[in-house]
């Protein structure tokens, strides 16, 4: 009798003990997804800036700016 409760007991705990593994490795799927997708937006703003800097060159370039309007308008860029 005394050993059926036993291994009632161990199974309580594996199942415990598994189901927080689960979470666990759920919490740590759902960190890197997040950390991925940041990853991917920071990218994605880096290429922005440098299609708009690469523009404003051409402007710059061709005459339609100023020295010092290039100048102002790249600083934008930058701080944003």
């Amino acid at each position: 009798m005394i050993i059926i409760l036993v291994y009632i007991l161990i199974f309580f705990i594996l199942i415990y003990v598994t189901i927080t593994g689960i979470k666990a490795a759920n919490f740590g799927i759902e960190a890197k997804k997040k950390n991925k997708f940041e990853r991917n937006k920071k990218k994605l703003n880096k290429k922005n800036v440098l299609k708009e800097l690469e523009s404003l060159n051409n402007l710059y370039k061709s005459g339609a700016l100023s020295k010092k309007e290039f100048q102002k308008a790249k600083n934008q860029i930058l701080k944003s």
